[in-house]
């Protein structure tokens, strides 16, 4: 399926976090291209939806494929 939404026209970002936990969000987390970054084995679902919206309302990371962790 990523190969479809790539392949496409659209202004895209497939966020990939960690493993997501429900615990409460931290207001940071580390962002690396392509690969989680080193040794974060874990993100709250609160830093990622949070990560979604600005990525959304800065237009950052258009067509990137950006990995999150804690």
């Amino acid at each position: 399926m990523e190969r479809l939404v790539k392949d496409s026209d659209l202004d895209w970002t497939l966020v990939r976090p960690t493993r997501l936990v429900n615990d409460p969000g931290k207001g940071e987390y580390r962002v690396r291209a392509d690969f989680p970054p080193p040794g974060g084995g874990k993100i709250a679902r609160a830093d990622v939806a949070h990560f979604i919206g600005t990525a959304l309302t800065s237009a950052s990371y258009i067509r990137e494929c950006p990995a999150l962790a804690c």
